[in-house]
């Protein structure tokens, strides 16, 4: 029953109680101005007493009545719990409530060990992408170096962005591979020139990583003796890969393995400060497969310049390198290069330079036009992170530009 309801009862009974006490009153009252032979006192007596008695009931009746209606009508006012159901009129006072019933067990279904997710808008993605790059990453079993890393600087005239992402298809398998790829970037002391290395450790090497770390880093601090000591025009890069080799070496002899396990490529650069013309040299050595290329930023378009290049004209595209670290550093070969003003200049893994040096397909086009100009580095890493078909392999890149952009 509503409250409306119970008003509406309420009423009724107001009235039907009023309209007997004015009848018992009239009466009442009639009876007492009628003059009686006999016993008048005691008849005017009676009547007033019903008067009283009739009152009373009224009053009392009233009440018990009202009481119910507010008691309603406060639980109607009462704000009650967002998602407790009202109770039906019907519902009795008074529930049982059963024990709650005990789970039957179920057969375990199998679970896939990958699981797909979407693809991550923030990186560039061509055609219909790589599977891998939606299956979760995971960790290798050995502590490793991180997964992603990033940089920014700015080297007098010069800046530069550099970036390394682990490769789908090593942090998706079990066990996850590390990141074999590793970058250093350094200047001179004056800050007239800006030193880089970009590694890249063999997968068929189980401590590649290791190799790919020692070399850019130690690369970085020979770099900068040398231009201290003989200068920019007379870097010696044969003497130079060859002390690289023997800091790697040592950490396989610390490691007690052998030589290959710890096997990488690397390609090295010194970007002097530009003229007064506006053009900056650059020095570049390698041995494998890594490359550097050039950007001339009215073409969108980068170009080949330094490196390995890889036969993309024959049946099988052969991912075989030539020379290596440490056992091959006489190998090494190195040439000077020039950049006008706005011109850049990368060094990247071949995660990157396959996909680059690929007429099929706008991977290089598309990164021509993203890095005309220097970005940040949080987009410059997203970019590194790219999702293309067959596209696995870990990604880096340093790319100097000759200017500050705008």
């Amino acid at each position: 029953m509503s409250a409306g309801e119970g008003r509406r009862d309420g009423l009724t009974d107001g009235w039907v109680r009023a309209g007997l006490v004015a009848a018992v009153v009239i009466g009442a009252f009639a009876e007492v101005g009628t003059p009686h032979r006999h016993y008048g006192w005691l008849v005017d007596a009676f009547a007033l007493a019903a008067v009283g008695v009739v009152g009373a009931a009224a009053a009392l009746g009233a009440e018990a009545a009202a009481t119910p209606a507010r008691q309603r009508d406060r639980a109607a006012r009462e704000p009650r719990p967002e998602r407790e159901p009202r109770p039906h009129a019907t519902a009795p006072v008074c529930r049982f409530v059963a024990a709650p019933a005990v789970p039957t067990a179920q057969p375990g279904r199998p679970r896939p060990f990958l699981r797909e997710r979407p693809t991550d808008l923030s990186v560039p993605r061509f055609g219909e992408g790589a599977r891998a790059q939606g299956y979760p990453w995971l960790l290798p079993d050995r502590t490793v170096q991180n997964g992603i890393a990033a940089d920014e600087a700015t080297v007098g005239a010069l800046t530069i962005r550099a970036a390394s992402v682990v490769g789908p298809g090593h942090r998706c398998g079990q066990p996850a591979e590390p990141r074999q790829d590793s970058y250093r970037i350094g200047r001179s002391t004056d800050s007239r020139y800006a030193i880089v290395a970009v590694a890249d450790g063999l997968s068929s090497a189980a401590w590649s990583d290791v190799g790919a770390t020692a070399a850019s880093s130690q690369a970085v601090t020979l770099l900068r003796e040398q231009i201290e000591t003989v200068g920019f025009d007379r870097i010696d890069v044969k003497a130079l890969y060859r002390r690289i080799a023997e800091s790697i070496a040592a950490h396989a002899a610390e490691r007690k393995v052998g030589t290959s396990h710890l096997a990488t490529v690397l390609i090295t650069a010194v970007i002097a400060e530009p003229d007064a013309n506006g053009v900056a040299r650059a020095w570049v050595g390698w041995l494998g497969d890594s490359s550097a290329w050039t950007l001339d930023p009215r073409v969108p378009r980068w170009q080949f310049s330094a490196g390995e290049a890889k036969d993309r004209a024959a049946a099988v595209v052969s991912n075989e390198v030539v020379g290596r670290l440490p056992d091959t550093p006489h190998l090494a070969v190195d040439q000077y290069v020039t950049l006008a003003a706005g011109a850049a200049l990368a060094l990247v893994t071949d995660g990157i330079g396959d996909a680059w040096a690929d007429p099929t397909g706008n991977v290089n086009e598309y990164f021509a036009n993203a890095w005309r100009a220097p970005v940040p580095a949080t987009r410059f890493t997203a970019d590194v992170g790219y999702d293309a078909p067959q596209c696995l392999d870990d990604r880096t890149a340093v790319v100097v530009w000759n200017g500050r952009g705008k």
